[in-house]
């Protein structure tokens, strides 16, 4: 491999890594509350750093053990247990938060929405939890942070761009992802 094409890869992983749908979640999760509900931050942090860390052993003990190629579950027969711990850890946090109580529980409820789309889907297409999470957090972020709404939308062609260098998704799957996220941030948008 040149130079070059080693510096693309890393770069693309480096990308994939940082706009991780973990990354992105926790980052809507905490703008969410300080700007919702500045007294929920300190919960909204615990919450999701829990729902991450529970998520996170779970992939990593799937990788390590050998059941899954790659920690992105990159195999569409890999995702459904990986939705069903998601689903399950999504909707502990929403009830952590207070369920409908919340101040940003219907932005949770949309993302588990878009999580079970995403996990029928995956039956005929391996969407891209990393182009859905980040176009989710753009448009959610548009009424929250406008600058950094705009810098996430922003950031979605490079993302596309990365889980294509490494593989991971092909052009339809990365569109679709972006789509499912849009259209849920949007479902979001409107019914609140």
């Amino acid at each position: 491999m040149s130079d070059a094409a080693s510096a693309s890869s890393g770069f693309a992983r480096w990308t994939s890594i940082l706009l991780h749908p973990f990354a992105v979640f926790a980052v809507l999760a905490l703008i969410a509350a300080w700007r919702v509900d500045p007294a929920a931050l300190p919960r909204t942090a615990i919450g999701i750093a829990v729902a991450i860390a529970i998520v996170w052993a779970f992939v990593l003990q799937r990788r390590r053990s050998g059941r899954w190629g790659t920690v992105d579950a990159s195999d569409r027969r890999e995702r459904p247990i990986l939705y069903a711990l998601v689903l399950v850890v999504a909707a502990g946090y929403w009830w952590w938060l207070g369920g409908r109580a919340s101040a940003t529980g219907q932005g949770v409820v949309a993302v588990i929405a878009m999580l079970c789309v995403a996990g029928i889907a995956n039956r005929w297409i391996k969407l891209s939890l990393h182009m859905a999470s980040l176009a989710f957090a753009s448009v959610a972020m548009l009424s929250l942070w406008p600058t950094a709404g705009i810098a996430a939308l922003l950031a979605l062609p490079l993302l596309g761009w990365s889980r294509l260098r490494m593989a991971r998704h092909s052009l339809p799957e990365v569109f679709g992802g972006s789509a499912l996220g849009l259209l849920a941030g949007i479902a979001l948008g409107v019914l609140n």
